[in-house]
């Protein structure tokens, strides 16, 4: 008597993948690869390990500062957005520059600015050692208090006086930003607020919600310095403690999906679809 094949559904997240911005500095990258030469990145384009072996291969070369970059060579600056100090002195050095910055970091930037500017106290919700945050901070002239969340909020020391502007990281927990916001709200009579998260990160995130309830397991795709990605793993191991964190599809366990029949996959915003399709043909033979 033959076994019966078990079916296993797979649902691929609708939100995963690149996000606008990201596959907007993904493109300006591979475009200029074919013009600029030689050309550089200050960083890592993006945090996700596959990416930047691809841009490698496309002749991209990792610069880990501006120094020793010679006039009229070529620097990409990278999404995640950079101080107004990068801009000029890659342009006292003569160098080319190619600004990647996601419109959605820049419209932070921005705001720190301006605010700042007209002497308001800067807010920040995100991660301190955030590529993104640190650019972000130096926007406001390096002034902005940042904060991690709810109860570092609470911890600071406000003035009735003061007038406070609150941002965040675009890639950061909406839930966790409303609280921040009616918090301060509640306690500063001068006080207003920007919510600068992505689109992007809000419907990944109530997706990943969904698939959670609905799917035996949970695999979040993306690199392990992700900041967007990382949030979605604890999202889902919140709701579903089988859920995985795997870069690629190497990193799959067969085990992990004996007598499974219901597996959902999700992506950070720096995932490219090639490594989610790669992920999904493998689960799709165990």
């Amino acid at each position: 008597m033959k076994k019966k094949k078990r079916k296993l559904k797979i649902t691929v997240g609708v939100h995963s993948g690149f996000c606008f911005g990201v596959q907007r500095a993904y493109n300006l990258a591979c475009v200029n690869s074919k013009n600029c030469s030689p050309i550089y990145i200050l960083g890592k384009l993006v945090h996700n390990d596959d990416v930047c072996r691809d841009l490698e291969k496309r002749g991209i070369k990792e610069a880990k500062s501006l120094e020793g970059l010679k006039k009229e060579e070529t620097i990409i600056f990278t999404a995640h957005g950079v101080g107004p100090k990068l801009y000029e002195k890659a342009n006292q050095r003569g160098v080319k520059i190619i600004d990647t910055t996601c419109p959605k970091v820049m419209k932070a930037q921005r705001l720190a600015k301006n605010y700042a500017e007209k002497k308001w106290e800067v807010i920040i919700f995100g991660d301190k050692k955030h590529k993104e945050v640190k650019g972000i901070k130096e926007w406001s002239g390096n002034k902005a208090k940042i904060i991690s969340g709810l109860e570092e909020a609470k911890r600071l020391k406000l003035s009735k006086i003061k007038k406070y502007l609150l941002l965040s990281q675009t890639t950061q927990n909406v839930a966790e930003f409303r609280k921040i916001k009616d918090y301060l709200s509640k306690k500063l009579p001068h006080f207003v607020y920007f919510n600068t998260i992505c689109d992007s990160t809000n419907k990944r995130q109530d997706e990943i919600r969904k698939l959670a309830r609905e799917n035996e397991i949970v695999i979040v795709v993306g690199g392990r310095d992700s900041a967007n990605t990382r949030r979605l793993f604890e999202i889902a191991r919140f709701l579903n403690p089988r859920s995985y964190f795997v870069e690629n599809e190497s990193q799959l366990k067969k085990s992990w999906f004996s007598g499974v029949k219901k597996v959902a996959i999700s992506a950070g915003a720096s995932t490219p679809k090639w490594v989610i399709k790669k992920v999904e043909n493998k689960i799709a033979l165990f």
